[in-house]
């Protein structure tokens, strides 16, 4: 084992504990090139964070160059333009990825749902679109499936993240799904006004998310069945967040939603059960029309081509 692939296997495992679990159930290569894939995605998105705002600008736009050339010094950078070369990941993904959090390091609102999923998918669908070309997924019409997993998964993370992304001045609430004005200065400061409002806001994104969990399982079945059992938990223990966050007002706003072992451990029974009692997902497969609204958002050939 290289050096670089094991600092990506500790930061996965340190940094991602609900998908390292799900990734338990990846063949060997398979983890270990979605270890490698987060590492880069959580290095870049570490940047977008860091204080102050734009702090890190100039680092991720040469960052975007350096994948428009093929070449980096920076040994996280250079795995993954080897990985993109082992897989073929188009560069377009990439670069959307990036583009995404140049614009994501400062202030900012959404103004509705529309952004809420352009949003998602820059930073989320683009990383699942990469991970279908880890897994050797073949037939195209997988990726509209792949889209809304990680827009699901993304809002998830939003309405989870509330408290946490207000501390750095962002509110990815859409305003249109907000009952009254929230500004981050109150969610910081506990206003009761404020967080209730976000918290209502926060509902309405969990059941637009659920629209994309449901449309993203219809896909499974383009999946390899060494990987889809993976993407199915991933899914799962996500979606599990959301549901806990939406359970009590009180307890959200006092500490960070997580989901228990012991949860975990019963979703993840309850998909082998699922399992049993519908069989494989090969059997939806093309069954099910894409819902076209549901990338209405969306430059729906950044993808498909």
């Amino acid at each position: 084992m290289t050096e670089q692939l094991e600092f990506a296997k500790s930061t996965f495992a340190a940094n991602a504990k609900t998908f390292a679990l799900a990734a338990r159930f990846l063949p060997r290569a398979r983890y270990d090139a979605v270890a490698r894939l987060y590492a880069f995605c959580r290095q870049l998105d570490d940047l977008a964070d860091a204080s102050p705002a734009g702090v890190n600008h100039d680092t991720l736009v040469s960052i975007r160059q350096q994948i428009c050339s093929g070449n980096s010094d920076d040994p996280v950078i250079n795995d993954m333009l080897q990985l993109q070369q082992d897989f073929e990941i188009p560069t377009t993904l990439l670069l959307d990825f990036v583009d995404t959090l140049i614009e994501d390091q400062y202030p900012r609102a959404l103004a509705d749902v529309d952004q809420l999923v352009r949003f998602a998918y820059g930073v989320a669908s683009t990383v699942g679109l990469m991970m279908c070309h880890v897994f050797g997924v073949q037939d195209k019409r997988a990726y509209p499936f792949a889209v809304d997993l990680g827009v699901a998964m993304q809002i998830t993370n939003i309405a989870r993240d509330i408290l946490e992304d207000a501390a750095r001045d962002r509110l990815y609430v859409p305003g249109t799904l907000l009952d009254t004005a929230v500004s981050c200065e109150g969610l910081a400061q506990g206003d009761e006004a404020h967080r209730s409002s976000a918290y209502q806001g926060a509902l309405r994104m969990l059941a637009i998310a659920d629209e994309y969990y449901a449309s993203a399982a219809l896909g499974y079945g383009y999946l390899p069945p060494s990987v889809r059992q993976a993407i199915k938990v991933a899914a799962r223990l996500y979606q599990a967040i959301g549901e806990k966050v939406a359970r009590n007002q009180t307890a959200y706003w006092q500490q960070r939603t997580i989901v228990s072992t012991e949860r975990k451990c019963l979703l993840i029974a309850g998909l082998f059960m699922q399992r049993m009692r519908e069989g494989s997902s090969t059997l939806k497969v093309g069954k099910f029309q894409h819902a076209e609204h549901l990338h209405e958002a969306l430059d729906q050939r950044r993808f498909t081509a």
